[in-house]
């Protein structure tokens, strides 16, 4: 066995851990705690469940005793499902609890075999974020590999085996490096305003936690879930909640958690930043079948040379296969990343006019030069196609090329329909395919190409803001969505090639557009390349946006979008099979356009879209 391949494999194997000793086990035990800031709480009713695909399978149940702990006595499942335990209710102090608190803890699907587990404000908080897309009252399930993946995301926000705060969300690059932490522990003390209130205060909490339009959340699980889902909602109301504001304002008591927000964010978005592997200058990700995320890197560390490397993370950012990977010819990649059918890498190599490719265990197919067919100059973005065919975006010579079949002696060289310095490049479910044109230049268009590579008669499509064009996605409805660098804006192409009356979109909030994406209930999402933000969309099917919101109308925060500290210069936004929405910091903060310095790895905003199925060919399609 190769030492390359030993970091995939063992990362299987921790994923199956739990599989082979609950399968081998007729009886397990967990022994666990309730509390509730930091207080035990007594008679608070633990039911384990296994997560499954089509629903959640109750193991067995326990009262807490005075000191909040619990013991349970349960039959391992076969298969190695995610299992996760909800308690109800209890009393704290002699107190009687609400019957709305209820709170959740995600055993580490990661771990050896769970022997002890914490519930409490904070554990809610990260399995609510992290599975925000699985559940359904008490009900976790979903599809492999998001659901699996999502409860392991969990322990990078929260270790419930452990009753801590888990090393990745304390410590740099996330810490107090950024506002994860304080926006983590202010949401727990929200939470808390419940668990240690009256019914009242509980009330105040759910009240605060309704989406615009719709249900008041049931309980306290609930509650983080809806704002997972929508938290550009009730910011104020809720940071009074965690601050211990009482009903004229007046601090009711210390907060739980802590360090905390010390005014009310923006939006309560968790974004977790990934920096390992050797990441230096990320341009664009792509995820394959099993979430794994794959991306190119422009520099070489610690300076600015052409990069030769390429870095695998697992799904919660964990660098695998010896990142980074060397060999292949890879030089310099850019913005062309994508995972075909067959599970293999394929990267556009900007410095070395070529293209590499690389086997899911990482290791080099290409030549050493990487691969040059088609007479490749500085090529950009990369597509796959449901046929395998492999589609570049030449950017240095004014063409597209096309492997067929993801055969390299097979190139195909297409001009014409207005292609000039081509740089986004995406399938639609017809096998059509849309170019972008005119990067970094105060014009451009855009050219549609059909199956066999022929331009249409409508191209090149101008107008709609079409002004240095960059990314571009398609929903599930074959429209066209691409971001703008210098309109500061995304502009829409119907399916017959004619732009949308209302483009250019989203110029409140779009900072210099660059990557675009596409999540499973057709939300766009669009990074800010200039002001390094995110703009979340309401896509074509506006039942799955917030009530009054029209297509193409912002869903994040009006103006900022979403923002973080964590963000630097985005070039990138993908979603993966778990919900969570992944950018690339390409470029530094501060440093000058001119003489720009690498930016600082990959960021993960826990469940905030809805989940899309990897690798991407074509349209969006929730797994």
């Amino acid at each position: 066995m190769s030492r390359r391949c030993q970091p995939l494999i063992a990362f299987a194997i921790a994923l199956t851990a739990t599989t082979l000793t609950t399968a081998a086990a007729s009886a397990a035990t967990l022994d666990g705690t309730v509390e509730a800031a930091g207080s035990p709480v007594a008679q608070s009713t633990v039911r384990l469940f296994a997560a499954g695909a089509h629903g959640a399978t109750a193991l067995g149940s326990d009262r807490s005793a005075a000191d909040g702990s619990f013991r349970i006595r349960y039959d391992a499942p076969k298969g190695g499902a995610p299992l996760y335990a909800i308690a109800t209710g209890g009393n704290r102090d002699g107190r009687t609890l609400s019957a709305q608190v209820r709170l959740l803890a995600i055993v580490n699907p990661l771990a050896a075999a769970p022997d002890e587990l914490f519930i409490e404000e904070r554990s809610t908080v990260a399995g609510g974020y992290a599975l925000a897309r699985f559940i359904d009252g008490t009900r976790i399930s979903g599809p492999d590999p998001g659901l699996r993946n999502a409860a392991a995301t969990a322990a990078n926000l929260f270790e419930s085996s452990a009753g801590k705060v888990s090393f990745v969300l304390s410590t740099s690059p996330n810490g107090l490096a950024t506002e994860a932490l304080p926006t983590f522990n202010t949401l727990s003390n929200a939470l808390a305003s419940c668990t240690t209130g009256t019914s009242k205060d509980c009330r105040r909490l759910l009240d605060a936690a309704r989406p615009q339009g719709g249900a008041r959340p049931a309980d306290t699980l609930a509650a983080v879930v809806a704002i997972a889902h929508h938290p550009s909602q009730h910011q104020d109301a809720l940071f009074a909640l965690a601050r211990g504001a009482g009903r004229r304002g007046r601090a009711r008591a210390r907060a739980a958690y802590g360090p905390a927000l010390t005014r009310a964010p923006g939006a309560w978005i968790l974004a977790l930043v990934y920096t390992g592997g050797g990441m230096n200058a990320p341009g664009r990700m792509a995820f394959d079948a099993a979430g794994n995320a794959w991306t190119g890197n422009n520099f070489q560390t610690p300076g600015t040379t052409a990069g030769l490397g390429l870095t695998a993370l697992s799904p919660v950012g964990q660098p695998i296969l010896d990142s980074p990977i060397f060999g292949g010819g890879i030089r310099g990649p850019g913005w062309g990343t994508a995972v075909d059918q067959r599970g293999r890498i394929w990267n556009a190599n900007f410095a070395g006019d070529s293209i590499s490719l690389n086997a899911p265990d990482g290791r080099p197919l290409s030549p050493s030069g990487g691969f040059t067919a088609g007479d490749l100059a500085r090529p950009q973005g990369v597509a796959i196609g449901h046929n395998g065919d492999v589609w570049i975006a030449s950017f240095g010579n004014d063409t597209v090329v096309r492997y067929r079949g993801g055969d390299p002696k097979r190139a195909q060289v297409i001009s014409g329909g207005g292609i000039s310095k081509p740089f986004g490049i995406q399938l639609d479910g017809r096998g059509h395919v849309w170019v972008s044109n005119g990067a970094e230049s105060r014009t451009g268009s855009v050219t549609e190409l059909l199956p066999d590579g022929t331009p249409t008669k409508a191209s090149p499509i101008t107008g709609g803001g079409l002004r240095s064009p960059q990314g571009v996605a398609v929903d599930s409805a074959n429209n066209v969505w691409v971001s703008n660098l210098f309109s500061r804006s995304v502009t829409r192409v119907l399916p017959d090639g004619r732009i949308s009356s209302d483009s250019p979109l989203g110029r409140s909030s779009v900072k210099g557009g660059w990557g675009v994406a596409v999540d499973g209930a057709d939300h766009v999402w669009v990074a800010g390349f200039l002001g390094g933000n995110l703009t979340e969309l309401c896509g074509v099917r506006r039942g799955s946006c917030p009530p009054g919101v029209r297509t193409g109308a912002p869903i994040s925060p009006k103006r900022a979008g979403y923002d973080s500290a964590s963000f630097e210069h985005i070039t990138a936004v993908q979603v993966d099979p778990s919900g969570n929405v992944w950018l690339a910091n390409n470029w530094t903060n501060g440093s000058p356009l001119s003489e720009f310095v690498g930016g600082n790895g990959l960021v993960q905003l826990v469940g905030a879209a809805t989940p899309v199925r990897t690798p991407l060919f074509g349209l969006p399609r929730k797994p």
